[in-house]
């Protein structure tokens, strides 16, 4: 990882199996890659231009509603989102090359106020960091499984992508169970047939 923005910075690091390119394509589709965050409950994202949105949305980890404009620029490394409003400055996105595949680097900087006004402020701090890169290790694998199959990319774009963090965890259950329920269903059918 280079050098940190600042001394007031929180980071997770991501395994992942794209290769350097296909993560950076992945990562410039930013509303995706903040839908992935399961502790986002999104109100509002709106494109206001080519690298600037307005994001609504409540954050599950601190109880905070975030309302701010973003900013996304390229960089040498990956990307950098500037936030308009909040506590938090920027988030940088880095995409270190290794034998795996690419890892993945997401680092919040927090160095846009006096460390008197971050102490005041510190119900702010984002604590999705963490959930954030565990579901981008599971979203990045499936996605690297499954992409070449267009009802898969066509189901986690259009359907898993604009569901509330909860909508997805109760539609991953249903599945579950209904797969149980079918397997169940065809084990007896096939105790019947004997």
């Amino acid at each position: 990882m280079s050098t940190l923005p600042s001394e007031d910075v929180a980071y997770v690091r991501v395994a992942t199996p794209l290769s350097v390119k296909s993560l950076h394509d992945f990562c410039g589709d930013l509303e995706r890659l903040y839908r992935i965050n399961p502790m986002l409950e999104f109100t509002k994202w709106q494109k206001i231009d080519d690298n600037q949105y307005y994001l609504q949305a409540n954050n599950l980890s601190n109880g905070q509603e975030i309302l701010t404009k973003i900013y996304q620029e390229e960089t040498d490394e990956g990307f950098k989102i500037t936030y308009s409003e909040g506590l938090k400055a920027a988030t940088f996105i880095q995409l270190e090359k290794s034998e795996q595949g690419t890892t993945l680097v997401i680092i919040d900087d927090y160095n846009r106020l006096s460390e008197a006004e971050r102490t005041q402020r510190l119900a702010e701090v984002d604590h999705s960091l963490k959930y954030w890169g565990q579901e981008l290790y599971r979203y990045l694998h499936n996605w690297q499984r499954w992409h070449w199959f267009p009802p898969y990319r066509w189901y986690m774009r259009r359907v898993w992508q604009p569901m509330k963090p909860s909508a997805r965890r109760i539609t991953y259950m249903l599945i579950i169970i209904t797969l149980f329920e079918l397997f169940a269903f065809l084990m007896i059918v096939g105790l019947w047939a004997n």
